[in-house]
């Protein structure tokens, strides 16, 4: 979302400046590398590789991205591999380490005219500054150059239709990303010294026992003991009350548009009531830590409580139960062990779906700078065509056979590189890593790898859970850039009014009661509520009629 309210600042500003469009390392075309160092920028990024003109050749090009992101490529085995296999090589640009300055320093690079051969962008910068000219259109040079990603495109409408322009073309590549939802982390030897059996914890109101029971047990010795803990925002429960934000073919509920997976509600379903109460109930019990709910818990401060013991359980990213036994829990208490909870049922005994991450976003977008010749073009998308080829899908979700991976006789892989092992290898140091939630290149991804590249504590769970009847519909939805800019400022507004209420809700500073729950329904309709639904809905219909 911010880096979306930054980009539409900016937006006009830059096309205002934007008279000549230039880059590719000044110009492939001539071969001109005088004005390929990159400018000042406000977020303190800068182009700190050898030569940002070393795209200039026919076998390697030049890319702006994330600091961050180059770092983790440098380390990467199966990264050094394909450059091998394809004979191309990239020559990465560094900007800042923030994501959303480096979208920033995209506007500032478009303007200034010192964009690189390529750049990670966001779908927005893609295409508006395609339409404006900056960016190359790749339908016609993938149709040539790319044939494994021809025919992803061709077999995949919904990416087609997520990446294409309204005029026919695609201005920017996205990436696949790896399909998880939130896993519950509880400490297993405080549930087994209070006495709590955890694999009876199979309702949302066993939950709540339990979370009692630990209160009881815990809390009378230490004033700041809160069984649930976590960071960011505490509005993270509503699925398991059926009260997420949704967007389907009969209608669209709450704030689904950039809450697909996290922060996702919708306040008119039945059971949002329902969802708040229970966590009023959290609260009023001292069930959940109070600092997380007035959203001041920061992440530092979570890990601390979980390490030292003074928080037991937490709803989070898939692989932070791992964390925490890798990051002091066990040296705090030789007796330390986080393991994961069941998903929970309803009364009836179904599982209860929960949100996901969705498989197209809108960030780490590949666009080409349109000063690039067709030779340029032709190299940049070989290199990622080849990612969309048998060998290359292989070789970036699995590595090389007999080294990181080896098929066995049902044809089934598995790694024979160790996770922990790799993944705590030094900063720089070379290592298989296959964590294909972070952007290295645009590619699709095997999600059994994904979840099958962790500790046994974290794959197990996530094999055994993270299967399409336990999601949510998570859709990819296609907006015109005017409803695009529609949704940014509504969505701005309405959902910190919608945070801001039901946090009242929770403390009582907003008495909870059906009356005052209506009258807050109705404020949000107000402020824009209806509007973001109706967008949505529209969305949706639009992107799957076509």
């Amino acid at each position: 979302m911010k880096s979306i309210k930054k980009f539409m600042a900016l937006f006009l500003a830059v096309i205002m400046t934007a008279a000549v469009f230039s880059g590719c390392g000044s110009s492939s075309k001539s071969g001109d590398s005088e004005n390929s160092s990159g400018s000042g920028n406000e977020s303190g990024g800068s182009a700190k590789t050898t030569d940002e003109t070393a795209g200039s050749t026919s076998n390697s090009y030049t890319m702006f991205m994330r600091s961050q992101y180059i770092d983790w490529i440098k380390e990467l085995k199966w990264y050094d591999a394909a450059e091998e296999n394809t004979g191309i090589h990239v020559e990465y640009v560094e900007g800042p380490e923030e994501i959303d300055d480096t979208y920033t320093e995209v506007d500032q690079r478009i303007a200034s005219g010192t964009l690189p051969d390529s750049a990670m962008v966001n779908l927005a910068q893609a295409k508006v500054y395609g339409g404006q000219g900056a960016f190359a259109d790749l339908a016609p040079y993938i149709a040539k150059y790319a044939p494994n990603l021809q025919a992803y495109i061709d077999a995949n409408t919904d990416y087609a239709a997520y990446v294409t322009s309204e005029n026919g073309a695609i201005y920017g590549l996205v990436k696949e990303s790896p399909i998880f939802a939130d896993l519950i982390g509880y400490r297993a030897d405080q549930f087994k010294e209070a006495g709590i059996d955890a694999s009876k914890v199979k309702t949302v109101d066993d939950f709540t026992t339990a979370l009692e029971t630990l209160k009881s047990y815990y809390g009378e010795e230490d004033d700041n003991y809160y069984p649930l803990s976590g960071r960011d925002s505490a509005l993270r429960f509503a699925a398991w009350f059926g009260a997420a934000s949704y967007a389907d073919a009969n209608g669209s509920g709450g704030v689904y548009y950039n809450h697909e997976k996290d922060g996702s509600f919708n306040i008119k379903a039945d059971g949002a009531y329902g969802w708040i109460e229970t966590m009023k109930l959290w609260y009023d019990k001292g069930l959940i830590n109070p600092l997380w709910i007035s959203g001041t818990n920061s992440e530092g401060d979570w890990e601390s409580q979980t390490l030292e013991g003074s928080a037991s359980v937490f709803y989070d990213y898939y692989n932070r139960a791992e964390w925490f036994m890798e990051n002091g829990g066990p040296d705090n208490n030789p007796d330390y062990d986080m393991q994961v909870l069941n998903f929970f049922q309803d009364a009836n005994g179904k599982t209860i779906p929960v949100t996901t991450s969705t498989l197209y976003q809108s960030g780490c977008v590949t666009a080409v700078n349109s000063s690039c010749d067709e030779e340029k073009i032709a190299t940049i998308l070989k290199f990622i065509d080849y990612f969309y080829s048998e060998e290359g899908i292989t070789l970036a979700n699995w590595g090389v056979e007999g080294e990181s991976f080896q098929t066995g006789s049902d044809n089934t892989k598995s790694f024979l590189a160790d996770y922990t092992t790799e993944e705590s290898k030094e900063s720089g140091e070379k290592k298989w890593s296959f964590l294909s939630d972070r952007f290295t290149v645009c590619k699709p991804v095997d999600q059994t790898a994904f979840y099958s590249w962790n500790t046994n504590l974290i794959s197990d769970a996530a094999n055994k859970y993270f299967i399409s009847e336990n999601f949510l519909e998570r859709p990819t939805l296609i907006y015109t850039t005017e409803k695009e800019e529609q949704l940014t400022g509504l969505v701005a507004s309405v959902y910190e009014a919608e945070c801001s209420g039901l946090t009242h809700f929770i403390t009582g500073d907003n008495e909870l009661n059906e009356t005052n729950w209506n009258a807050f329904v109705q404020e949000m309709d107000g402020l824009g509520l209806s509007d973001i639904e109706k967008i949505q809905q529209e969305a949706y219909t639009d992107t799957f009629s076509k």
